[in-house]
């Protein structure tokens, strides 16, 4: 079995690392901004951005972090300008930026305008002025209201709101309030993770030195169910794991990663996936930079995906949407049916209620859902 040669990537991703400071949570690829490196990154970026114009016709761009809000209006606007400059926006459909409330100013709203963003991700994770503290935000509830009226305010159809729940001391009654509160903004899009402990991070130690504890995992999941009952029966359809959206609000950006299909990405830590090659730009900032101005490789990695691997990674990636994977265009993409590569596993999940097949689409079933990752794991 062979498969076809993948499309031509139509989704662009481009890194921000900079923060006002780091999230407590946080183990994403992102520093502490400092004016002289975010001029250097920002010229980086526009060459790295250069090398791609012409190659590719980009449907959807997403501008990510760290938090691109936190730029100056001067590099803000700088950024917007080398993005179109270089990379064509006739066929952009979905130009989305992420947003921290505590870093909006009007003026930066009217740059997004200008330059063609289509779509916000809005960073608020919760409402409740305690929790955010406990995570390490900058904003309040307060500013989260306020920058969302704001984006509301200069004409942004279509945000997303991020929320977390899982978090120590978060009650069920606290979390119905943040959805209560969210649903009443009505953005189109909403995204609800649950609180991950991530090695070396601040708040991982303090659950290791006993200062905060973990919620227990049956807390979370009625938490979680609670999500999908609360968003469900305000018109928001919960088409992937952690994303519910109004009809024909899902995030077509991420529909790419979730279909395990091609992209670019541009930036330190960003990756690539071209035609079954994953490869990874270098992570440190200054070292990015320097491989740019020098002339050099910035790549710190690259993987050829063999067969195998490359069919495994498209299904457990596409069980995340509700709808799961067609048959037919896994047949299309890889020239076998799902049965054929999978059929032990998917015969064993389908007897335990834990997959369904429906209209020739193998998808998991609510009782799948809520323990997706043991699901998942079996097409490893």
């Amino acid at each position: 079995m062979r498969r076809k040669k993948e499309a031509i990537p139509t989704a662009l991703y481009v890194h921000i690392p900079f923060c006002a400071k780091k999230c407590r949570y946080c183990d994403f690829n992102s520093v502490v901004s400092e004016p002289t490196t975010i001029d250097r990154y920002l010229h980086a970026l526009a060459e790295e951005l250069r090398s791609l114009q012409g190659q590719y016709s980009f449907k959807t761009v997403y501008i990510g972090g760290g938090t691109p809000s936190i730029l100056t209006e001067t590099h803000l606007e700088r950024l917007l300008r080398d993005v179109v400059r270089y990379i064509s926006s006739s066929q952009i459909q979905e130009y989305t930026v992420e947003i921290n409330p505590g870093a909006l100013t009007g003026n930066k709203v009217a740059l997004l305008r200008e330059y063609g963003v289509n779509r916000i991700s809005l960073g608020i994770q919760s409402f409740r002025d305690s929790q955010l503290k406990l995570l390490g935000r900058i904003h309040s509830g307060d500013d989260a209201r306020n920058a969302f009226a704001l984006l509301r305010s200069y004409g942004f159809k279509n945000i997303n709101v991020d929320l977390i729940f899982g978090c120590p001391n978060q009650s069920p009654d606290d979390w119905e309030r943040d959805l209560r509160s969210v649903v009443e903004l009505n953005p189109e899009h909403i995204s609800t993770y649950s609180l991950t402990y991530e090695e070396g991070t601040p708040l991982t130690t303090d659950l290791e030195n006993e200062v905060v504890a973990k919620l227990d995992e049956s807390v979370e999941l009625e938490m979680y169910k609670t999500a999908i009952n609360r968003l469900g029966s305000n018109g928001y359809n919960h088409y992937e794991i952690s994303n519910y959206a109004k009809e024909g609000r899902e995030c077509r950006h991420n529909r790419v990663y979730w279909e395990n299909k091609g992209y670019a990405g541009v930036g330190a830590g960003a990756y690539s996936f071209l035609d079954g090659v994953r490869t990874s730009n270098e992570r440190d900032v200054v070292k990015y930079i320097e491989g740019i101005e020098g002339n050099k490789k910035i790549q710190s990695f690259r993987e050829c995906l063999p067969f195998g691997q490359f069919a495994s990674e498209t299904v457990i990636m596409s069980l995340r949407l509700r709808q799961g994977i067609s048959n037919t265009d896994f047949f299309t993409r890889f020239g076998c049916r799902l049965e054929e590569q999978f059929g032990t596993q998917i015969n064993r999940l389908v007897k335990d209620g834990l997959m369904s097949y429906e209209n020739e689409r193998l998808k998991l079933t609510e009782k799948g859902l809520f323990i997706a990752d043991t699901v998942m794991a079996e097409f490893v």
